[in-house]
């Protein structure tokens, strides 16, 4: 084994820093000899048949394309791009190189795969021209097999009749029709094809076909063209018929009926009175029946007009339509008679398909829905109820010049429009529904009934929400009533109450008082002479016991204001003051002059009370023989006046003053919350008067409330 040691320290770290990067520069090579061998780029194609066959997602990964064929279709139009086709297939090319090739030119083509929107296409292509070459044979196919979308960019053969032909940015387009299923021919530029040699007739042709509409989103093919490279592919089979316009108009009814010289290449003229037209489809009427007609161009005459029309029929859900059809206006205008549906087996039978008809029934609904004929617009439609059942009324106006607001659900309507029968794809009856022109031809026979079922609704809710409210109503009275049946219980209770202690205090107190009254009185009959002293002290007993039993009086009125309840106010402060007289043996005068006017309540006590507390006050305080009530009443004021024949008051009493006894000082309180004004004046020639002045006025009412 060899060893090699360094001389020096600084040669040795220099050998191990060549050491690592061989190293790293060996382990870098081990890394990447893997990917170098998978990085190696795929083969190109090389027949377009491989770039057809690859699934959407393939053809995103962009692989390379190396192809060489003869260009089949192209078109100034395109911007440059165009279709070439080798032994295997034929493929789209999306160059943008001008300028565009020619069919029949050799390329070679490179480029790479893309998704395409339908099928894959040769993507970022470069072209070089290498030679000319003949077209490759055309397969022969069905346009209905076009339609499928298999034969997309190949080069392949048709044959189908004629059935119209127009012009389009200087290009003939001619429509090729092959049973249920059509395609458009797209004809050389340069080429002016003689017309009335094609229409109608049967021919062969061969072209390239591409998609004509696509649902790009779904990457879904809608309808195809077919690109005729040179005038050579068209081909005369069958030639066309003769020109019907040379012979008589056949009647509508007699369109798909059975005649010797059908063919699907014969035309029809027909006469009649446009009843109903939208875009490119019209109605046509004469006196055999009516018709749909689709035209070839949507320029379509008036309703009212009498035109001849040309065109191809055919039979769709066991239903006859002249189609591709060509329409020439006779300057005439007609009036066609609506018809009446005189049975259901007459709908059945498809007398009325197509024909102007007239039904009458009660309007039993309105609704805006999706067309029957074209789903994505919405219509409005009249349900009428018939004796026939309910049927269905469809304006063809999105938005009818006016609303079928005027038209009330449940009036009487008669409605004329075409009769559209619908069938199954065997040509069955499943029901029929009119097509409206418009509001015009909506007649009023009869307003709805005042009880229509809107308005008996309407009225329905009215009534729920009066009731609603009559109930609500009726919660709060009930629940204010219970209430204030509370408040009457409890205040009968307090009533009740004070009833039973004024009772009680009447039947034991103030009869015991009574009866030491009287006892008194006996005691002082028996006294014998000489006996003053004991005279003395028995009169200021009995006077202590008088006072006693008429403030005990007094208190019983307070807690039974019977006077108020069973008398009227001045049978009350009569009542009142004569007790109190009666008490202390006075003798009582009562003086009214007027009729008392209607008070409340709360006025009537305090003017009893104030009164009440005035005889009191005489019979206490006064020392008098006499008591007396005047009473001046009238509507608009009441004076009542107390007087005695007393010692009188001094003038510092008569005075309102807080410091006063509860008596005085409760009739000043009494009065000012009643808004009266309370004097106490010296009498003449002696004794004192209170009087009491009560204004009954609208001024004062607010102020009476108020302090109430």
């Amino acid at each position: 084994m060899l060893f090699f040691f360094p001389s020096s320290r600084g040669s040795f770290f220099s050998f191990l820093e060549k050491q690592k990067s061989f190293s790293a520069l060996s382990y870098l090579a081990l890394l990447f000899f893997p990917l170098a061998i998978f990085a190696t780029p795929p083969p190109p194609i090389t027949q377009a048949q491989q770039i057809l066959s690859l699934k959407e997602e393939e053809a995103q990964q962009h692989l390379p394309i190396q192809i060489q064929g003869v260009v089949t279709a192209a078109d100034p139009s395109w911007n440059g791009q165009f279709f070439i086709q080798d032994s295997s297939a034929g493929v789209f090319v999306d160059s943008r190189v001008q300028p565009i090739p020619t069919p029949g030119t050799l390329l070679r083509v490179t480029g790479v795969t893309e998704p395409g929107a339908f099928a894959p296409i040769v993507g970022r292509p470069l072209w070089k021209a290498v030679g000319s070459s003949s077209l490759p044979p055309a397969k022969s196919v069905s346009i209905e097999q076009l339609v499928t979308g298999s034969e997309d960019g190949q080069r392949v053969q048709v044959q189908g009749w004629v059935h119209s032909a127009r012009k389009e940015a200087g290009q003939w387009i001619l429509a090729l029709v092959e049973g249920s299923s059509r395609v458009d021919l797209m004809l050389p530029r340069n080429f002016e094809p003689p017309i009335s040699k094609f229409l109608g007739a049967k021919i062969s042709t061969a072209g390239v076909p591409t998609p004509k509409r696509m649902n790009y989103n779904l990457r879904r093919l809608v309808s195809v063209q077919l690109w005729l490279s040179s005038s050579d592919d068209l081909r005369l089979i069958q030639p066309a018929s003769p020109d019907p316009r040379s012979s008589p108009p056949t009647p509508i009814r007699s369109i798909t009926q059975y005649s010797i010289d059908n063919s699907p290449g014969r035309r029809f003229l027909i006469q009649g009175i446009v009843t109903f037209h939208s875009g490119d489809t019209l109605y046509l009427s004469d006196a055999t029946g009516g018709l749909e007609v689709r035209l070839a161009e949507e320029i379509a005459p008036k309703i009212g007009d009498e035109i001849e029309v040309v065109g191809f029929p055919i039979v769709e859900r066991g239903l006859p339509i002249l189609v591709d059809a060509i329409f020439s206006p006779t300057g005439n205008q007609g009036k066609v008679v609506p018809k009446s549906i005189q049975s259901v087996q007459q709908l059945r039978d498809g007398y009325l398909h197509g024909d102007l008809t007239r039904i009458e029934g009660q309007l039993v609904n309105i609704l805006e829905k999706p067309s029957v004929l074209k789903p994505s617009f919405t219509t409005l439609t009249l349900a009428v109820k018939t004796s026939e059942g309910v049927v269905t009324a469809e304006f063809t106006q999105i938005y009818p010049e006016k609303r079928a607001d005027r038209f009330e659900i449940g009036s009487q309507i008669a409605v004329k429009g075409i009769c559209y029968t619908q069938t199954d794809h065997e040509g069955s009856f499943q029901g029929f529904f009119l097509l409206v022109p418009s509001l015009a031809d909506i007649t009023l026979l009869r307003p709805a009934s005042p009880f229509t079922a809107r308005r008996l609704a309407l009225a329905l809710a009215v009534a729920l929400l009066v009731l609603l409210a009559v109930s609500l109503w009726g919660r709060h009275l009930l629940t204010k009533n219970l209430g204030l049946q509370g408040d009457i219980r409890e205040r009968n209770a307090v009533l009740n109450e004070r009833a039973r202690l004024a009772a009680d205090l009447h039947d034991t107190l103030e009869q015991s008082l009574v009866g030491l009254s009287l006892q008194c009185k006996t005691a002082l009959a028996l006294i014998p002479p000489g006996g003053e002293r004991a005279k003395h002290h028995l009169e200021v007993a009995k006077e202590g016991i008088t006072q006693t039993h008429a403030e005990l009086r007094r208190s019983i009125w307070d807690l039974t204001p019977q006077a108020l309840e069973s008398f009227d106010l001045i049978e009350a402060m009569t009542r009142v003051l004569k007790q109190s007289a009666d008490s202390a043996g006075l003798d009582f005068q009562a003086n009214v002059q007027g009729d008392l006017p209607p008070l409340e309540a709360f006025l009537k006590q305090n003017l009893l009370r104030i009164v009440q507390e005035a005889g009191t006050n005489a019979v206490k305080h006064a020392s008098a023989s006499q008591l007396g009530l005047q009473m001046i009443l009238s509507p608009e004021k009441i004076i009542l006046s107390v007087t005695d024949d007393g010692v009188g008051m001094s003038e510092a009493a008569r005075q309102p003053d807080p410091h006063h006894g509860f008596g005085i000082r409760g009739m000043q309180e009494r009065a000012k919350r009643i808004g009266a004004v309370l004097q106490i004046e010296k009498g003449v020639p002696r004794g004192t008067i209170v009087r009491i002045t009560l204004a009954i006025s609208p001024v004062l009412s607010p102020e009476i409330s108020s302090n109430s």
